[in-house]
C-alpha cells in the first residue's frame, strides 16, 4: 500500500450552485416567505508536488481505493473525489490544521418594485439568508433565501401598495449563527397601485370582481360601503356587491397614505336574476317587481300556466285567486329578452270581509246591504264574474228559511227577504262562494221585522151586571199582536156617537151609570204602540129602572091614599052636615072612585160623558 500526504489549504472553496426558485407568501397582515438553498465546498484539485509533512501533524495512511470525502452539513450532500493514479500509491499524508474563516460579508440593497421589493444582494457570501418584513402595527414575517453568487436578486410579491414596511437580511452560517447585514435603509414603501394594477374579473353573480397581484383585501372601499367578498376559488379576486344596475360604481383602493378611485360602469350584465323579487304570492292583482331605476330599457314579461298547462297562458293581470299557477319572467332590455328569472309558484287565497253599512227591515221584510273588502285580492273584487253570495234569514223560533235573490254590486251586494212575520226575530246570513265554493265564512246578522197591525179580537163577551152598568171581556191569548203589547181600547157608542171610551192593559171594562133600557154599541180594539187591530163590536141593551117603578108606585099609592082619605073625610062631613039639614029615610048616594095606574117611561137619558 502507498500513502500521499495532503496538506489542507486556506484557499477559498468554489460554491456549487443550485437553481434559484423564490417562493412568494401572501398573508392579510404580513408578508413571509422562506426559500432555502445549500452551499458545498468543493477540496482543490491535487497538486503534482505534496506538501511537505509539517512536524506538528500526524501521518496517516489509507488504502489507495478510498477516495477523499468532503462534507458540507448544509446541505447535506457528499462529493467524492478520486486522486489521480500518480498518488495511487503508499504515501504518507500529513494534515494541516485549517486557519479560522473571514467573516462572512453581508449587504443589500432595496428597490420597490410593482406589487411588492427587489432585493439585490451585494458583495455577500454565498450562503443561507432569512429576510425578515413586517407592516407596521403587524407581527414579523420571515423569509430564507439563498444566494447563490455574490450578486443575488429576489422579489417578494404581493404586498400592500402604498405601505411602510420594516425589512431586514440576516445571514445563517453552518452553524446556525446569524449575522445582520448591512443596508442604507431598512424602512420602505411600497409604490401606489394605478389602474393597469386592477382587472374586472367574473366570480360570483351580481358582484363586481377585481383581480390583482397587489394585496387589496382590506384596501378596497366601494361607494355603497357593502364589505368586499373573496372568490371562493381565486385568493386573489375580491368581489363588491353594487346597490344598483345601470350606473357607475366608483370603487376606492385605500391603502397608506395612498387613495386612488376608479369608476365602473354597471350593466344590465350585472343583474342577478335570482335577486330579483317574484310578485308576491299573497296578493291578487299581481304587482310586478321593481327593477333598478336607473335600468329605463329593462323590463320583465311575466307568464302563467294553471296546473301546467303550457297551452293556457295568462298574464298576471289575469290571474285568478284559489288557482295554482306556475310563473316565468322574462328580462328584456329595449324587447329583447337577455335573461329569465327564477321559476316561481303563485296561489292567492283571498280573504273576504263584509261590512253591513244599511239594514232597513219593514213588518214583512229586511233589507240588507253590504260592502266587501279583502286584504289580499281587493283590487280585483270588481272584476271577479265567479264570486256571488247566497241571502237566507231563519226565525229564531224554528227551521224555516227565507231565500231571497241577491244583487252583486262592485262594492259588495244586496238582499230583499220578503215574506215574513211581523215583529219577529230573524238570524240572516250572508255567505260569499267562489265558484259555487263556499271556501269564505259567512257575515251573519240578528234582524228584528218591525211593528205590524195586531190580529182582530175574536170574542168579545158583554154583561149587564146591573140594569144600567156593562162589563166587557174578551180572549186574546192566542191572537198575535204583531209588536210589543201596549194596550186595548174599548169604545161605548149609542147612535153611533162614542159616549165613553177606556184604556187597560188586559181586556177588561165596565161602563157604569148608563140609560136604562138602551141598547149600546162596545167596540174593542187592540194596540201595539203603532197600529190598532180592527176592531170586533158587539150590541147590548141595559135593563129599565126598577128602583124607579117602584118609588112610583109606592108615591102614587100614596096620592090615592091621601085622595082617599080625603074624600072618605068629605064624605063623612058632608053626611054628618046633611043629616043635620034634612032627615029622612033618604040615604046619601055613594060615589064610585077609579084607580087608574099609569106606567109612565122615565125620560130618556142620554149620557153625556165621553172619553
Amino acid at each position: 500500500m502507498t500513502t500521499t500526504t495532503v496538506m489542507s489549504s486556506d484557499a477559498p472553496t468554489a460554491a456549487h450552485k443550485l437553481p434559484l426558485t423564490p417562493q412568494t407568501l401572501t398573508s392579510n397582515s404580513s408578508i413571509q416567505a422562506l426559500i432555502t438553498t445549500s452551499v458545498s465546498a468543493t477540496p482543490p484539485p491535487p497538486s503534482s508536488t505534496s506538501p511537505s509533512p509539517s512536524p506538528s501533524t500526524t501521518p496517516s495512511t489509507t488504502p489507495s481505493t478510498t477516495p477523499s470525502k468532503t462534507l458540507d452539513s448544509q446541505a447535506n450532500t457528499t462529493q467524492s473525489q478520486t486522486l489521480p493514479p500518480s498518488t495511487m500509491s503508499n504515501t504518507t499524508v500529513t494534515v494541516t490544521k485549517a486557519t479560522t474563516p473571514a467573516p462572512p460579508q453581508c449587504s443589500y440593497i432595496v428597490k420597490a418594485i410593482k406589487f411588492g421589493f427587489q432585493i439585490d444582494m451585494m458583495t455577500s457570501t454565498t450562503g443561507n439568508y432569512t429576510i425578515n418584513i413586517k407592516e407596521k402595527g403587524r407581527p414579523k414575517t420571515e423569509e430564507t433565501v439563498h444566494s447563490p453568487n455574490k450578486n443575488s436578486t429576489h422579489e417578494i410579491k404581493d404586498l400592500k401598495p402604498c405601505t411602510e414596511y420594516e425589512l431586514n437580511v440576516t445571514f445563517i452560517d453552518s452553524a446556525g449563527k446569524e449575522t445582520s447585514c448591512n443596508s442604507t435603509e431598512n424602512k420602505t414603501r411600497t409604490n401606489g397601485i394605478s389602474e393597469g394594477d386592477i382587472r374586472v374579473e367574473s366570480c360570483m353573480p351580481g358582484y363586481v370582481c377585481y383581480r390583482s397581484d397587489w394585496d387589496i383585501s382590506s384596501s378596497l372601499i366601494p361607494s355603497n360601503n357593502i364589505p368586499p367578498k373573496k372568490c371562493n376559488h381565486d385568493s386573489k379576486v375580491f368581489c363588491i356587491k353594487p346597490d344598483n344596475i345601470c350606473r357607475n360604481l366608483t370603487t376606492t383602493f385605500t391603502s397608506g397614505n395612498c387613495s386612488d378611485s376608479f369608476t365602473r360602469s354597471i350593466t344590465v350584465d350585472f343583474l342577478d336574476p335570482s335577486e330579483i323579487k317574484q310578485p308576491d304570492s299573497n296578493h291578487l292583482p299581481a304587482i310586478k317587481p321593481k327593477l333598478p331605476p336607473n335600468c329605463s330599457n329593462l323590463t320583465i314579461d311575466y307568464t302563467c300556466q294553471e296546473n301546467g298547462n303550457l297551452n293556457d297562458t295568462k298574464e298576471l293581470s289575469e290571474l285568478e285567486p284559489f288557482t295554482d299557477y306556475s310563473c316565468t319572467g322574462q328580462i328584456k332590455e329595449n324587447h329583447v329578452t337577455i335573461n329569465n328569472t327564477t321559476p316561481f309558484n303563485f296561489r292567492v287565497n283571498c280573504d273576504l270581509t263584509l261590512n253591513y253599512i244599511k239594514n232597513t227591515t219593514t213588518n214583512t221584510s229586511i233589507h240588507l246591504e253590504w260592502n266587501t273588502t279583502s286584504n289580499k285580492c281587493q283590487g280585483v273584487l270588481p272584476n271577479l264574474k265567479k264570486l256571488s253570495y247566497d241571502c237566507s234569514c231563519t226565525p229564531t223560533d224554528s227551521d224555516h228559511k227565507h231565500r231571497p235573490t241577491t244583487k252583486k254590486l262592485p262594492s259588495g251586494g244586496t238582499c230583499d227577504i220578503t215574506g215574513l212575520e211581523p215583529f219577529k226575530d230573524y238570524t240572516c246570513k250572508v255567505q260569499p262562494k267562489y265558484n259555487n265554493k263556499e271556501d269564505f265564512n259567512p257575515q251573519t246578522v240578528r234582524q228584528k221585522t218591525a211593528s205590524g197591525t195586531p190580529e182582530k179580537i175574536n170574542t168579545l163577551t158583554l154583561k149587564v151586571p146591573e140594569n144600567n152598568v156593562i162589563t166587557v171581556t174578551c180572549n186574546y191569548g192566542d191572537v198575535k199582536f204583531n209588536g210589543p203589547p201596549r194596550s186595548f181600547t174599548a169604545h161605548l157608542l149609542y147612535d153611533g156617537i162614542t159616549q165613553k171610551e177606556l184604556t187597560n192593559n188586559k181586556c177588561d171594562f165596565e161602563f157604569e151609570d148608563l140609560s136604562y133600557s138602551t141598547e149600546y154599541k162596545v167596540k174593542v180594539t187592540a194596540f201595539n204602540g203603532r197600529f190598532y187591530s180592527d176592531p170586533n163590536t158587539e150590541s147590548v141593551s141595559t135593563r129599565y129602572n126598577d128602583k124607579a117603578v117602584i118609588g112610583f108606585l109606592v108615591f102614587i099609592i100614596i096620592i090615592i091614599a091621601f085622595v082617599a082619605l080625603v074624600l072618605a073625610a068629605y064624605k063623612i062631613y058632608h053626611y054628618r052636615k046633611s043629616k043635620n039639614d034634612v032627615r029622612g029615610d033618604v040615604m046619601p048616594e055613594p060615589t064610585e072612585t077609579a084607580v087608574v095606574y099609569v106606567n109612565v117611561p122615565r125620560f130618556k137619558y142620554r149620557h153625556k160623558d165621553t172619553l
